[in-house]
């Protein structure tokens, strides 16, 4: 492996995972060991030599020579299509597609948090439940305190757009923690971050001696005007896999850091930065620790974040467009839908916006064990306000789909 061709594999245009480079036959590479770690040695040299296809991120390490990532051309073409989408939907729209959703966005943010242990069928109650909950001064169940944490921590950041540093992140982290952690778990009285070692599957978080610098260094970048400007949209999630990779507490890391690319987005004024990555995140968690393994594995390559981040981005703006387009069409009729009937038809959209399924295939969708005679019900309601078709297969089992006329915005 030279350099040449490490710089050819890395102007391909899909950016080739571990797994591509050496055991994928089907791309004709199956790199050796050795061939392999002189490509991640190339890359790392490509960063030192101030290469313009490598950008460096001004973030501290302790694992690696660079954190940083390479201007593919998937990674750019992501990038643009992105924009692409937000600031053509900003242009006729005269507003941005996440205020036009706020509500919908911010619902799905806090129980997406809880990991699907509150099922779709629990929307319609969800904001006098919000409400009920906010109010509690003594709730016991573990899910009413991680959503009353949850709206505390984004009033925390809407009302007060507090600057992003050590104090107040530590404010934050106890918002969101509070009355949730085992006590072997819990901060030392007066310390800002874990005081020990922590494991996250297989990687090992920051040596806990080397956390407040490392920490102290992603304060610096992610208030830098420089790196605000140039990165935009790309900063508040560099920052999303900085604390991840930290790891700074024993527990919640995971969710302090998506509280963190929305708190940087909003703080700031980010346009265009997508704010449904929590719920992305929910619906798909192996594509979400996928390219975080992937970025660990290559020395700190964010491409494979970046791009996960970019192409989900795409993917749940398309998801939220056409869901104002079968809005917009049903009021043409005076029809309406159940905040549990636009759950489902947001479920389906995710999942499977252009392929027949069956009612056990929307099951998987909800995250749900209902009865196929109750899903049958909820389907051929939607079959009969147009937005979905009924067929048979070969096996005359009872098959759907969307409405193809309803998909406005295309998914690849």
């Amino acid at each position: 492996m030279n350099k040449e061709q490490a710089m050819k594999l890395l102007c391909e245009e899909n950016y080739y995972s571990t797994n591509d480079l050496r055991y994928n036959r089907k791309n004709g590479i199956m790199m050796t060991r050795e061939d392999y770690a002189e490509f991640l040695r190339i890359k790392d040299h490509l960063v030192g030599e101030g290469a313009e296809i490598a950008v460096p991120i001004a973030l501290r390490s302790f694992n690696s020579k660079n954190i940083f990532y390479i201007k593919s051309t998937q990674l750019l073409s992501a990038y643009n299509e992105y924009l692409r989408i937000i600031t053509s939907d900003y242009e006729t729209k005269h507003s941005l597609l996440f205020t036009r959703n706020a509500e919908d966005l911010m619902l799905s943010r806090f129980f997406s948090e809880i990991e699907g242990s509150l099922h779709i069928e629990n929307v319609p109650t969800t904001r006098k439940r919000i409400a009920e909950i906010c109010k509690n001064s003594a709730l016991k169940d573990t899910n009413d305190i991680i959503i009353q944490n949850m709206v505390q921590a984004v009033s925390f950041i809407v009302n007060e757009a507090p600057a992003f540093n050590k104090d107040n992140l530590k404010k934050l982290y106890g918002i969101l923690s509070k009355d949730c952690l085992e006590e072997d778990k819990r901060l030392l009285p007066d310390a800002y971050y874990r005081h020990d070692r922590v494991y996250i599957d297989i990687y090992e978080g920051a040596p806990h001696a080397e956390i407040e610098a490392c920490m102290d260094s992603l304060f610096a970048f992610a208030n830098d005007k420089e790196s605000v400007d140039k990165l935009g949209i790309l900063l508040p999630y560099i920052c999303h896999y900085y604390v991840l990779y930290v790891h700074p507490y024993f527990d919640y890391n995971g969710r302090t850091a998506r509280m963190v690319s929305f708190w940087l987005s909003y703080i700031h004024n980010t346009f265009g930065a997508p704010v449904f990555m929590s719920e992305a995140i929910n619906e798909n968690k192996g594509d979400y620790y996928k390219a975080i393994s992937e970025t660990r594995n290559t020395n700190n390559d964010l491409t494979y974040f970046l791009i996960y981040i970019l192409e989900t981005s795409i993917k749940y703006s398309l998801v939220y467009k056409n869901m104002e387009e079968i809005r917009n069409e049903l009021l043409k009729t005076g029809d309406t839908l159940t905040s549990t009937e636009w759950g489902y038809v947001k479920k389906i959209m995710i999942h499977n916006p252009n392929n027949y399924f069956n009612c056990r295939l929307f099951t998987e969708y909800i995250h749900s064990k209902m009865s196929k005679q109750g899903v049958s019900k909820i389907l051929d309601n939607l079959t009969d306000y147009g937005i979905l078709t009924k067929s048979k297969n070969k096996k005359r089992e009872t098959i759907y789909k969307f409405n193809p006329t309803l998909i406005r915005y295309e998914f690849n």
